[in-house]
């Protein structure tokens, strides 16, 4: 076992160990936010024939009379199709997204002509191509609607279901359990007794596991059972689960569970302790290629190790790039603290007219919880010996957000305090 590694070198660990899982077919509207397993084609040309855009006329092609009046041959309903062929001089009506008969060289929009009987004057310019939506100008017969690895989208399951696609093959979600250790944790539900600290982290977990793709099994708390029946409790969870997380008794201290609950399971222990702060107490281990990841029990350094070792596994377990993006930004405020290992700082990132900027979130202590209301979805990375971060420096930061929503450039960016 490896202790108090590079993250980076931590994150090769893991992910070595982390193949994508089996696909599945879920009908489309269950499988919305799923990420498709397999590449998706175009049957047919879609619209598979042209249509009109507007209700209205559709018209021939001008002969060069000069003519402004047409005659209705024909005036088609929603649902019907046309019975023939338009000449000089001839319109049909139709409606909006409805076919066009053979010989149609635009559509005149209703409200732009004047009825007279079964004839309507029209006295503006005929554009060939006007208001028509052309077969397959959505898209072509073979052509890719959606590649492996893309996010199912409330778009694209609507050019699903214009397909007639009741089903999509997308990767399983993966299943996460996680369990809260330390004699002096109780659930959320419970009344602390003095000396007891309810269970935030696992609902904090779950939360984002849910929101990163996961379906989380379980959220359970040992409390002050005995080892061996935490040991039972987490081969109970591996069984009906792909990761399972820890958090809490990660340290070395006398009270610390985490390394012998996890060395007892069975487990082969990849790494233990890693070079940041906060979340410098976390490791991982696996046990029947299923992992084991323990994070801190303090809030933020929870958060953070979740963000550096969790989400990357989710990723490539859906098919999906595990790197995080990393840019340079602007900090917008000061860190005045310096020296010390690798630090990650909770910030919020965006992208305006100069560049991207990013805010230091109130609340970096690893035991604290303020950051964590907030949208964090960047870290601010630090080298170890930093010096202190003054308003306006040039930082390096980790994006949270996933790395195909972000152009970014994903290699190292020097730091300038």
């Amino acid at each position: 076992m490896l202790e108090n590694v590079e993250l980076e070198k931590a994150q090769e660990l893991i992910l070595s160990r982390t193949t994508p899982l089996p696909g599945e077919y879920l009908p489309v509207p269950q499988a919305l936010g799923c990420v498709i397993s397999e590449d998706i084609y175009a049957e047919y040309d879609l619209p598979p024939y042209a249509q009109a855009a507007v209700d209205g006329y559709a018209v021939a092609a001008e002969d060069g009379s000069g003519r402004t009046r047409y005659e209705v041959v024909e005036r088609l309903r929603p649902g019907e199709s046309p019975c023939s062929s338009l000449g000089p001089g001839q319109a049909a009506g139709v409606v909006t997204g409805g076919p066009l008969p053979p010989g149609t060289a635009a559509v005149i929009p209703q409200e732009a002509t004047e009825p007279e009987g079964k004839y309507i004057t029209y006295k503006g310019m005929i554009v060939p191509g006007g208001n028509i939506k052309m077969q397959g100008e959505d898209f072509q017969a073979g052509e890719r609607l959606a590649r492996r690895g893309t996010g199912l989208n409330p778009g694209l399951a609507s050019v699903l279901a214009a397909y007639g696609k009741k089903e999509v093959a997308v990767f399983r979600r993966p299943r996460v359990a996680i369990l809260s250790l330390g004699p002096d944790i109780v659930s959320c539900g419970e009344t602390p007794r003095p000396g007891q600290v309810r269970d935030s982290n696992g609902l904090l977990l779950a939360a984002l596991v849910t929101r990163d793709g996961g379906r989380v099994t379980g959220v359970e708390v040992a409390g002050a059972e005995s080892s061996r029946e935490i040991k039972l409790r987490l081969e109970k969870l591996l069984q009906m689960s792909d990761i399972v997380l820890t958090t809490g008794g990660t340290a070395y201290g006398v009270y610390d569970q985490a390394v012998s609950i996890v060395k007892q399971s069975g487990a082969d222990l990849l790494f233990w302790g890693l070079g940041i702060k906060p979340g410098s107490h976390s490791g991982a281990a696996v046990r029947e290629n299923k992992l084991v990841i323990s994070l801190s029990g303090n809030p933020a350094a929870c958060a953070v190790g979740y963000y550096l070792l969790v989400v990357p596994v989710l990723r490539a377990l859906q098919g999906l790039d595990p790197r995080h993006a990393r840019l340079a930004a602007v900090c917008t405020d000061a860190f005045p603290k310096k020296g010390g290992p690798r630090r990650l700082l909770q910030a919020v990132a965006a992208c305006g007219e100069a560049g991207w900027e990013a805010t230091i979130l109130p609340g970096q202590k690893s035991s604290m919880m303020r950051a964590l209301t907030n949208d964090c979805n960047a870290l601010i990375d630090l080298p170890a010996g930093h010096q202190p971060v003054k308003k306006g420096a040039e930082v390096s930061i980790i994006l949270l957000k996933p790395a195909d929503h972000v152009s970014a450039i994903i290699l190292p960016v020097s730091v300038r305090s």
